[in-house]
């Protein structure tokens, strides 16, 4: 249902109100500080070349703020002013994207939109990821030969080499969200090296192949792990079957 003009003159004072009263502010605080032409006049120092700028970094946050709320009101000021036209169009409290209309209650909280709440712009928010990541990568990205068949040993074997004794990267630092593992903190780390099946990381034998042995290691517990799997599926499917 459309605004009553009780209700769009409800709405105007409304707008007028918040107009008067964000323009009063910044002719209080000089717009936050914004008019000032020199630094040394919104920071309070007689000069600026007798401090270190790490000195400043209060002084440089503040100005930033500043900055930041001035842009806000000015924003603020541009969509009450699209929306007191509108009004004078009599075409407030209809959504711009829909034709809806707005609920009376959105517009008590928010008088200065022009859109309902399902079409409000800039409430999606985004997943993308940065675009320097698609070139961005670890350096001996550079040195490695992936692209190639190759079998020797190149720069990225030799940075694996030494990062499996530990780096100071953490999981954080990585775009990969699998990594979730500290031991999964360079390149490739599960490759197998030396060896083609997994379990021949964990298998020996004397040096006249007669005697075997099981090293204790990571695979050979995942191993462990993965025929507890197995045979818990196979209890499982024993008891359906009875």
């Amino acid at each position: 249902m459309a605004l009553s003009t009780q209700e769009m003159d409800h709405f105007k004072q409304i707008l007028l109100s918040r107009k008067e009263e964000i323009k009063g502010m910044r002719e209080r605080n000089d717009s936050f500080g914004n008019d000032s032409e020199f630094p040394k006049e919104s920071t309070g120092e007689l000069s600026n070349y007798d401090n270190h700028p790490g000195d400043l970094g209060t002084e440089l946050f503040e100005k930033e703020k500043d900055i930041a709320l001035n842009d806000l009101h000015e924003k603020e000021l541009e969509d009450i002013e699209t929306a007191l036209k509108s009004i004078d169009k009599g075409e407030y409290g209809v959504c711009k994207t829909c034709g809806e209309d707005i609920v009376k209650e959105r517009l008590e909280v928010v008088p200065f939109t022009l859109y309902c709440k399902e079409h409000s712009p800039g409430q999606d928010s985004s997943d993308d990821r940065p675009i320097e990541e698609e070139v961005i990568g670890p350096d001996y990205k550079n040195r490695s030969n992936d692209n190639k068949d190759a079998t020797f040993f190149d720069g990225e074997d030799a940075w694996q080499s030494v990062a499996k004794y530990g780096t100071s990267e953490t999981p954080s630092d990585f775009t990969d969200p699998d990594k979730r593992d500290y031991n999964e903190m360079y390149e490739d780390s599960d490759d197998d090296d030396g060896f083609v099946e997994e379990y021949e990381s964990f298998v020996a034998t004397d040096i006249t192949g007669n005697e075997r042995k099981v090293v204790q290691n990571r695979n050979h517990e995942e191993y462990e792990e993965e025929l507890d799997r197995e045979e818990e599926k196979e209890s499982d499917r024993e008891k359906y079957d009875k």
